[in-house]
């Protein structure tokens, strides 16, 4: 074997210095470091031509490429999608049939041919799984239902992409008659059918059994199945000419119906982690500043458009399944953005001669916006409803009135409320119905208030005094007689949302008895400040929990255990 050269050691240097720099400079700055990576492609392009050898890059983004799909793939739960199957399904659905026509519209009017507009709507029409599902759990709201609809939303999406790059593979020109595009689009949906179909008959019956033998033999040999298979589903892949992209993606999908698909993923995150970075490195190395420049606006202008579009179409698609204006409008916050997925179907469309290179750098610019500004509007999504609330309120009253009145609250149950020394809970969601049902249990009335029309529609059922309302709508507090409660328990997920209720709470009724659900210390120095009375970190309560058994199953006498459990609250560590 011949030694390396050492100019390929510097490429490799250069190529990831930089964007660990950019990387480095985004977390600081509290934003997503897939932004710093791109804008570090985009410096290596502009600033190190000729110095880094784009053959070798090529080759390893590719291999990031499939690794990336292939765990794609693994985080897609297909039981989870029937589960909430009205919104995921269907809603995900219609989102993306909207979605494709009114982008291809939008992008005809940008110069685009038909056929171009067609494959620029499918690139676009999905959002960002690797951003938005590590956005969601760094807030801690991958088990909230919102969290739970953006995940599977995601998952649909990402099962979606298996028609996409098939419609992509069938086009290497410009040039396609309309019966020759409606054709390949059946062709493709027929071909996705039947993958899709296969994919469940072999995740069910056939994979898990394979994996589950191996794995009661060795790790290792179970590590080195997973390449084998990898490589095992691409060549079919090949072989009945399926592009070998979808073939990484069916391996992964395959591999997450097994019950070691945990194991597995651990295994491969750190590779797919370093060589996904490599590929949005790539990414940002083919926008070219110079050209990008006389045609800037435009770019900035079909961006604004395209993430409107979506996050309105978003926010339409769940108001009709009768989510709040809120719901809807978090929803379309998380999703509004173009998937990294973009990217490749674009290249593929490009290297088949279907883009010019302009065209190419217009589209990948576009989606590079819109994943730039994501984590900004994710992290500020309350103050940004709030901020639009205050602008239909101070001069479109008519629209507020709407909202507020038609989409936030109905009051058709009951007229109104004749209660006293209550207790209001403000989100219905799984700690507000257990604390519901345990008042219930101890003849303790309550009212409890939710923006999910279908949890309340399902606790009403069930004979519970619960409303469809903005638990922090000052309006919906006074509806429900909480200057006459005894005490509000707060459940409703996010900080503002929180501090609201509050606020408008102590605003009806001073003497309150204020109750707060919360994440972090921080927030419980907030409410605490804004007048709640207890703060309760379930984390905190749950590792206690877990503490007091530990204690007791070492006979350790129960006036110690309260003293020692007293003790460890007032720890920093539990602060």
């Amino acid at each position: 074997m011949g030694e390396i050269p050492l100019a390929n050691f510097i490429n490799f240097f250069i190529y990831l210095f930089i964007p660990f720099l950019f990387g480095f400079l985004a977390k600081k700055i509290k934003i997503s470091p897939i932004v710093g990576y791109i804008i570090g492609g985009i410096a290596l392009g502009n600033l190190f031509q000729g110095i880094i050898s784009p053959e070798i890059i090529n080759n390893i983004a590719f291999i990031g490429i499939i690794l990336l799909l292939f765990t794609v793939g693994i985080d897609v739960n297909i039981q989870k999608l029937f589960i909430l199957k009205r919104f995921i399904l269907f809603g995900g659905l219609l989102q993306l049939l909207l979605t494709i026509l009114f982008i291809a519209i939008l992008s005809s009017f940008f110069g685009f041919t038909p056929l171009q507009s067609f494959l620029i709507a499918i690139a676009f029409v999905s959002s960002s799984t690797s951003l938005v599902a590590k956005l969601i759990q760094d807030r801690g709201e991958e088990d909230s239902f919102l969290g739970e609809i953006a995940v599977g939303l995601l998952m649909f999406q990402d099962l979606a992409f298996i028609p996409f790059i098939i419609i992509f593979t069938f086009f290497n020109t410009q040039n396609v008659s309309y019966l020759e595009l409606t054709k390949n689009i059946f062709i493709a949906l027929a071909e996705a059918g039947v993958i899709l179909y296969l994919m469940y008959i072999l995740g069910k019956r056939v994979v898990p059994k394979l994996f589950n033998s191996i794995s009661k033999v060795s790790r290792e040999l179970l590590n080195l199945f997973v390449i084998l298979f990898i490589f095992l589903i691409a060549g079919i892949s090949t072989l009945f000419q399926i592009p070998i992209l979808v073939g990484a993606f069916i391996a992964g999908v395959l591999v997450s119906q097994t019950t070691e698909h945990f194991h597995i993923f651990s295994q491969i995150r750190p590779l797919r982690d370093i060589m996904a970075i490599i590929f949005f490195v790539y990414i940002g190395t083919n926008v070219k500043v110079a050209e990008i420049g006389p045609i800037l606006p435009k770019i900035l202008l079909f961006s604004l458009l395209i993430m409107f579009i979506k996050a309105l179409i978003f926010l339409i698609v769940f108001l009709y399944f009768k989510f709040s204006s809120r719901m809807a409008f978090t929803i379309a916050i998380f999703l509004f953005q173009v998937s990294e997925n973009a990217f490749i179907l674009s290249s593929i469309a490009f290297a088949n001669d279907v883009f010019t290179s302009q065209q190419y750098l217009f589209v990948i610019s576009s989606v590079i916006l819109s994943i730039l500004v994501t984590p900004f509007m994710i992290n500020n999504k309350d103050n940004i409803y709030n901020l639009i609330r205050g602008f239909f309120k101070k001069y479109i009253p008519s629209i507020e009135i709407f909202i507020k009145h038609k989409l936030d609250f109905d009051k058709s149950p009951l007229d109104e409320f004749d209660i006293s020394g209550h207790v209001v809970i403000c989100g219905y969601g799984r700690i507000g119905s257990n604390v519901g049902r345990a008042l219930n249990l101890a003849n303790i009335p309550f009212i409890g208030i939710d923006y999910n029309f279908n949890t309340v529609e399902k606790a009403k059922k069930e004979g519970i005094n619960v409303i469809y309302g903005d638990p922090t709508d000052i309006d919906i507090l006074d509806f429900v007689q909480t200057e006459k409660a005894l005490a509000v328990v707060v459940t409703v997920p996010g900080r503002s949302n929180q501090e609201a209720v509050i606020l408008n709470s102590r605003k009806l009724n001073s003497h309150l008895y204020i109750i707060s659900r919360v994440h972090n210390t921080v927030d419980q120095e907030r409410m605490i400040d804004l007048g709640a009375k207890s703060v309760v970190r379930p984390e905190v309560e749950a590792s206690l929990s877990i503490i007091k058994k530990l204690f007791l199953l070492k006979r350790m006498p129960k006036d110690e255990v309260i003293k020692r459990l007293r003790n460890i609250r007032l720890m920093k560590a539990f602060a």
